[in-house]
């Protein structure tokens, strides 16, 4: 009998093992793996220049908030903002007005996107409009310092016409970030 219940129990931790490694599809059905503890961004600039890594998603045992959400009574919806940083390499700001849909939008001055190398001052900004996609879109009420706060997780995707700086020539540039939810 004893040996009947090991064999049990080692067939039962065998199912469990091959159950976890076919169920477990990290993909987003276009093939790109997603990782929950962490940031990604992929940034393709024509001519060959790349944005590409990660970051944690949590520091220091805390949740690192990349995305904010807020009502702003002037634009008339919710605004999207945040900051991803990657510590001497990249930077990603983003400040978009979202719609009922959650469509995002660059509405009047405001940053929009902006990317570029860590610690640099000038950064890449769209010329014109470009397409953007917002997918995944969820909504997170965290405690920060004492303070409720709204953030969001999502995949966002992005092309278009961009500029580096002031003086710099108009590129294609494609890209895609992950922010992973608290």
């Amino acid at each position: 009998m004893r040996h009947i219940q090991l064999f049990l129990f080692a067939l039962s931790v065998m199912s469990l093992g091959v159950f976890s490694a076919c169920s477990d599809d990290d993909t987003n059905g276009s093939g790109a793996m997603i990782d929950e503890n962490e940031h990604t961004y992929n940034i393709e600039i024509a001519g060959g220049e790349t944005f590409s890594g990660s970051v944690p998603k949590n520091t220091g045992g805390l949740y690192y908030p990349v995305s904010y959400i807020e009502y702003n009574e002037e634009v008339g919806s919710k605004i999207l903002t945040g900051l991803l940083q990657d510590a001497g390499k990249f930077q990603f700001g983003i400040g978009l007005a979202l719609d009922n849909n959650n469509n995002p939008s660059i509405q009047g001055s405001g940053p929009g996107l902006t990317f570029g190398e860590w610690g640099v001052e000038d950064k890449y900004r769209p010329v014109g409009n470009i397409n953007m996609d917002l997918e995944n879109y969820q909504e997170h009420s965290i405690s920060l310092y004492g303070e409720e706060a709204t953030v969001a997780s999502y995949t966002l995707s992005f092309s278009g016409k961009f500029k580096l700086g002031a003086e710099g020539d108009e590129v294609n540039v494609t890209g895609k970030i992950g922010v992973a939810a608290p």
